[in-house]
Formats: structure tokens, C-alpha cells, sequence
């Protein structure tokens, strides 16, 4: 697998030094202690990290293969049994933190894919193998937000497996329900600022990526309000270049914009390296190399805006995207 990552060395990325967050050392609270200036833009234009599979903490290595999961996987576990769905959970666990403890760090975008199981009416995360259940996770994070009340938490459904129109339904009278009035309806973007957030006590804004038309959207932003970029690569410069043309070619004006910094194992690399985990192979040298791609960048309506990554503890990552955002 190509590695790099060692040219940049994360300590020399040069990110902003001065920032809210390294003058109070407070990441559960940042956007509340946010310039006044920056509370007044849209939230499109501000620089948020977020997590890429924000759930895969929770992840079973007993569970069964979860939907989406390619056949080469299920053929796998079907030879292999216990030992396979090892290999399966160390490569697609990518966070090793739980939510509280994710939005603790500073994290206010999460990415979330999930789909029914078998024998139960429950909905669960997945990726590879199956997580917690959706209403748990999302009881989680609203009690969260319910100790942090001027910080907003963006929540994005991008992947639905198996899902019937009665699921969807199901899940979207739980987010309704859990987080209640918390629920930022669908609104021009522009609009989206801290302060109009604040001023009716809204918290979460929740993107759902599925066109059914059943469902009630006044309080779901649809697919078109976001704009994610998948480098889909395992190699670390093809990741930063792949970032970096979208960037320089223009983001859309009237979208949400988030920046994978992921490197993506295929099977080979996981052949190759079958007895260690994404952790340890991927995720360092991705973070390196998206350190550098947020070097000397910025934030409005053509930068940096929504950044994700796996295992967000690593380097620093939180404290450099948040540096991104002025402190005066």
C-alpha cells in the first residue's frame, strides 16, 4: 500500500496558531465561546470537525455481516466464522470513541449508516457488522446536548440498507421524538447562523439522504443541502490531490461541504496486512496528510468548512480544524 505520510509531519502543518479553543482549552463548549462575528455566519462558512462512521465504537465482532457489506466479506465469515468477523470489526471500527465522548473532543458532525436486523423491529448502526441501535445512539447524543445548550450538532443519515418506507418512517418519528424541539427545520442555508439557532433554542440539524417521498422533510435537509467528498483511495497524496482539485474548483455557494480525510482499505490491503487493523495501517498516515491539505486554509464561502476523519483523537485533529476559525 502506498504510505506518504511522511513528508508531513503533523507537527509542521503550519495551521493558525491562535484560536478560541487555545486560549480556553474548552472543546465540549467552543461554538458557545466563538467570536461574536462568526456567530453571526452561516454555519456553511464556519471550519467543524466531524467523524467519518461516528458509531463504528459500538460495532459487535460476535454480530452477524450487516447490509452493504461486499460478498467477499460474507463468503469470508461463512468459511471463517469467529476469526473472519475479527478481521471484519478491525477494519471497520474507525472511531475508538463513544459519541458523548466524540462531542466532548469537539466534534459536531456525525455520519451515520445503518439498517434492520433480523428477529428484532429495531434499527441498528452498521459497517461490516452490526453497532447499537440507532435509538440509543441518538438518546445519547441529546442527553449530551441537553448539558450543552448553545452547541449544535450536525447529523447526517447517509446510508440506508434494507430499509422499507415503514423503517424510514419509524426513524424519522424518532428523531422527532428524541430530540424534539432541538430540530432545526429546513430553512435557506444562509440563515443557518449560531445566533438564529440560539434564538429558538435549535440544536440539531439533521441531513437525510433518501428520497422517499412519504416521509415528512420540514425537518430534514435533504441530500442536495450537502456536498461530501469521498477520495475513495488508499493512497495518502491521491487523497490530499482528490481534496484539494474539489476545493480549487469551487464548492457550491448554497451546500453544506465536508472534506473526507479517510483512506479507504481495499481487500488487498487488508490480505496484506490481516493481522493488524485501520488504525494502526490507515489512519495515521490519512491524518498526517490531512493536516497538510489544511495547511494555509481557510474558512467562508469557498473554504474549509465540514472536516471528518477516522479515529479524531489522533494528531491533534480537532484542535487544527477549529484553529481554521479566527478568534477575534
Amino acid at each position: 500500500m502506498a504510505d506518504g505520510g511522511d513528508r508531513h509531519d503533523a507537527d509542521d502543518v503550519g495551521l493558525k496558531e491562535e484560536s478560541i479553543q487555545a486560549k480556553t482549552g474548552d472543546f465540549s463548549n467552543w461554538m458557545s465561546k466563538l467570536p461574536p462575528r462568526l456567530c453571526c455566519e452561516p454555519l456553511k462558512n464556519i471550519a467543524i470537525p466531524g467523524s467519518h462512521d461516528s458509531f463504528s465504537f459500538y460495532l459487535d465482532d460476535t454480530s452477524e455481516v450487516a447490509a452493504g457489506s461486499p460478498d467477499t466479506v460474507r463468503n469470508l465469515v461463512s468459511v471463517f466464522g469467529a476469526t473472519a468477523k475479527k478481521i471484519v470489526h478491525n477494519w471497520s471500527v474507525t472511531q475508538s470513541l463513544t459519541f458523548k465522548e466524540q462531542l466532548d473532543h469537539g466534534i459536531r458532525y456525525l455520519d451515520l449508516r445503518m439498517s434492520p436486523r433480523a428477529h428484532t423491529s429495531d434499527l441498528f448502526f452498521v459497517h461490516g457488522l452490526f453497532g447499537n441501535t440507532v435509538e440509543s445512539g441518538l438518546r445519547e447524543i441529546n442527553e449530551w446536548l441537553d448539558a450543552h445548550p448553545k452547541e449544535v450538532v450536525l447529523i447526517d443519515f447517509n446510508h440506508f440498507y434494507d430499509m422499507s418506507a415503514e423503517d424510514h418512517q419509524i426513524l424519522v418519528l424518532q428523531i422527532q421524538q428524541i430530540f424534539g424541539d432541538k430540530v432545526c427545520p429546513l430553512m435557506d442555508i444562509d440563515k443557518s447562523a449560531l445566533n438564529v439557532l440560539w434564538d429558538n433554542k435549535w440544536q440539531v440539524i439533521v441531513f437525510y439522504c433518501h428520497d422517499d417521498t412519504t416521509i415528512d422533510k420540514t425537518q430534514l435537509w435533504p441530500s442536495n443541502c450537502i456536498q461530501s467528498i469521498w477520495p475513495n483511495t488508499t493512497e495518502a497524496p491521491k487523497m490530499v490531490n482528490r481534496l484539494e482539485a474539489y476545493l480549487t474548483r469551487g464548492r457550491p455557494n448554497d451546500k453544506f461541504y465536508v472534506s473526507q480525510g479517510v483512506l479507504t482499505p481495499t481487500g488487498t490491503t487488508i490480505l496484506q496486512r490481516i493481522s493488524s487493523n485501520l488504525k494502526d495501517v490507515c489512519a495515521p498516515v490519512a491524518m498526517k496528510n490531512l493536516l497538510f491539505f489544511l495547511k494555509n486554509k481557510s474558512i467562508g464561502p469557498k473554504g474549509i468548512n465540514i472536516v471528518i476523519a477516522d479515529f479524531v483523537e489522533l494528531d491533534d485533529f480537532v484542535s487544527k480544524v477549529l484553529a481554521l476559525n479566527p478568534s477575534e
